[in-house]
């Protein structure tokens, strides 16, 4: 739930630490239509973002901005999801305003991600390298420039303006307002079957991404993570239309590939990382540290794709649920 300004003092005068907000499911039924899922979906996805604003912008813990990340992904997905309902022009600026900013947050989360869960295993294994200490003080830099950078679009009449849009339009039902007849039929009609239609268009996307898993190169590792990430989200927002356990289930086993793959993805960044951390330096010391860099990235690769392979056959052999 999304706090008010006096909720949270109450809550600080009380002594009660708040902490980064996760997703949480929207609340479906069978018996409702299409349009009134998407609005509850759309209601839960922007709740989840806002919740998680003032301690991002306060720069309290780093997982304000992963969960605002996380429900971007989400409010992006679920426009994707219900996006063949509505015209184009009707959701194209939205969508647009959201793809900027993802643009602005990524950056910040991947450093993130690199300073605080890359690094680290690394300095364990091959201790204090010379190169290596000079390259954790850019990295420091890149990741505060990044982050104040994520910060400042928080903050900006922009971003504000994006949630405003997104809150009305929800609360006004323009997007179904301007769809003919045959539109506004289609957003009527009752969810289940609609739903039914996503999961399984979607698990066929994934089926058809992992063929010959085993020698996948890394671009069609990136497609698969896509794809499952896709279906995880719409696994995610019509579970409640379906049997708990076995929804709950399947969310668990799309939540393993989709772990795996991103860390698989988060190893393929290094390359990329370290590009902005050495800053053009040169020398036998930063050679040795670029070498060991990208042999911790290799072989986290080759660990992870034993774990993917196994995840992938327990997803395999388990049965639709919807």
């Amino acid at each position: 739930m999304n706090r008010s300004k006096a909720e949270r003092g109450y809550a600080l005068a009380r002594g009660k630490a708040e902490a980064p907000i996760k997703a949480r499911p929207a609340v479906l039924d069978r018996g409702m239509s299409v349009n009134d899922a998407f609005k509850s979906v759309m209601w839960a996805t922007l709740s989840h973002l806002q919740a998680n604003e003032p301690g991002m912008l306060a720069g309290r813990d780093p997982e304000y901005l992963h969960q605002m990340r996380v429900a971007l992904r989400r409010i992006r997905s679920a426009f994707g999801v219900f996006a063949a309902l509505f015209p184009g022009p009707a959701i194209s600026p939205v969508r647009n305003e959201l793809k900027w900013l993802a643009a602005n947050l990524g950056p910040a989360r991947d450093w993130d991600v690199f300073v605080t869960e890359t690094l680290p295993p690394v300095h364990a294994e091959f201790g204090e390298h010379p190169a290596l200490a000079a390259f954790d003080v850019q990295c420091a830099v890149l990741r505060r420039a990044a982050v104040r950078r994520a910060r400042r679009t928080v903050a900006s009449q922009r971003y504000q303006r994006l949630v405003l849009t997104l809150a009305g339009r929800l609360t006004a039902g323009q997007w179904s307002a301007e769809l003919d007849d045959a539109g506004r039929s289609r957003l009527a009609a009752p969810v289940l079957e609609f739903a039914g239609t996503v999961l399984e268009h979607r698990y066929d996307r994934v089926r058809k991404r992992a063929r010959k898993l085993a020698s996948l190169s890394p671009v069609e590792l990136h497609r698969l993570r896509i794809a499952i990430k896709k279906f995880r989200y719409a696994t995610d927002f019509f579970a409640g239309l379906y049997e708990e356990k076995s929804a709950r289930d399947a969310l668990k086993r799309l939540a393993r590939l989709q772990d795996i793959l991103g860390a698989m993805n988060d190893a393929a960044t290094v390359a990329n990382l370290m590009a902005h951390g050495f800053d053009g330096a040169a020398g036998r010391r930063s050679l040795e540290a670029r070498g060991i860099l990208l042999g911790w990235s290799r072989g986290r690769t080759a660990t992870l794709k034993r774990g993917l392979m196994s995840a992938w056959k327990e997803f395999r052999a388990a049965k639709r649920f919807w």
